[in-house]
């Protein structure tokens, strides 16, 4: 009688799991589609793909990129968000996964609850640098010059509310720099009027920026990584000025929606930081700036909740608002 019960509930139990299997095996069916919520071109654009090509070659099966910008992401995130979860469509995430909900943009879905993280992929740490006609030479003479001046002193960034321009918030405010934010509508026109002396300082990510200072255009005052960057070499990390925990970057990620199998994302995990992995792929993150990472997927969600949280309070401290 044991024999026989146990065999009867070995045979219910591979009825439950036997589905997700089989799945998980027969993955993929068809074409893979990674959505940028972007329009081409860009590191986004880029990134996806560069992703796209590998994953190609390493499944036998196409993987093509679809843009759907607009919306601040939101378009395309939806698309992804409300898409069959069966690893066909999957989104090239990015950092306003969490400073959407931030801002208190409205979004038809739930970010924490209608996305699967597969792993991140690559952070593109923010950059501070100012004009060459500011008289210091490092972070404590900006510091005192910044607070010694009449007026607040002004900020350049490439957006209200994107994730430089937070992280420029979060940084003034806990080093007490007399400091306000003049926003652009790209990082070119930012960059243009700092190196004209319009504004006297910019806050981004370190490209474009980066460029500027290695050429000496301008000078790099901190870029908000653990370790010196290899765009901007001299430029010191907020680690080595004793600032640990002002470690900030943008960064982008593989998702899924919500109830993908199990067997699925593992399989999408280990593909992606296999394909982050090989030396040509970290050769051109490093050109756009980027520093390879790769991540289980509940550390990556685990990295989307802090990263809420933290703009979060950002957000209302600062009494930042968005058109959204």
């Amino acid at each position: 009688m044991l024999k026989r019960r146990g065999a009867l509930v070995g045979a219910i139990g591979w009825t439950i799991v036997g589905p997700s299997a089989v799945r998980a095996q027969a993955w993929p069916n068809g074409p893979v589609k990674i959505v940028v919520p972007y329009i081409a071109g860009g590191a986004t654009d880029t990134t996806a793909r560069l992703i796209a090509e590998k994953m190609t070659a390493l499944l036998g099966q196409q993987v093509i990129v679809e843009n759907r910008g607009g919306g601040n992401t939101i378009i395309g995130m939806e698309l992804v968000a409300k898409s069959k979860p069966d690893g066909q469509t999957l989104l090239l995430g990015t950092t306003t996964l969490a400073t959407n909900a931030a801002l208190g943009m409205k979004q038809p879905y739930e970010p924490l609850k209608d996305f699967q993280p597969i792993t991140t992929l690559a952070d593109i740490p923010d950059l501070i640098a100012y004009n060459n006609d500011i008289p210091v030479r490092n972070y404590a003479e900006f510091a005192e010059w910044v607070n010694k001046q009449a007026q607040k002193v002004r900020f350049a960034t490439s957006g209200i509310g994107n994730q430089p321009h937070l992280w420029m918030e979060l940084f003034k405010t806990r080093n007490k720099l007399n400091m306000e934010v003049v926003a652009y509508k790209g990082a070119a026109d930012a960059i243009r009027d700092v190196l004209a002396g319009h504004v006297p300082t910019i806050c981004d990510v370190v490209l474009p920026t980066g460029n500027h200072v290695k050429a000496g255009r301008l000078k790099g005052l901190v870029v908000a990584s653990p370790e010196r960057s290899p765009v901007c070499p001299d430029v010191p990390s907020v680690v080595e000025l004793g600032m640990p925990d002002m470690v900030s970057a943008v960064f982008f990620g593989l998702v899924a929606p919500a109830g993908v199998p199990r067997p699925i994302v593992d399989r999408l995990n280990a593909l992606a930081r296999q394909i982050i992995g090989e030396s040509d792929v970290k050769a051109k993150f490093a050109e756009l700036g980027f520093v390879t990472t790769g991540s289980t997927p509940e550390a990556y969600l685990e990295k989307i909740k802090f990263e809420t949280e933290r703009w979060t309070k950002v957000v209302k401290e600062n009494n930042i608002k968005i058109e959204s």
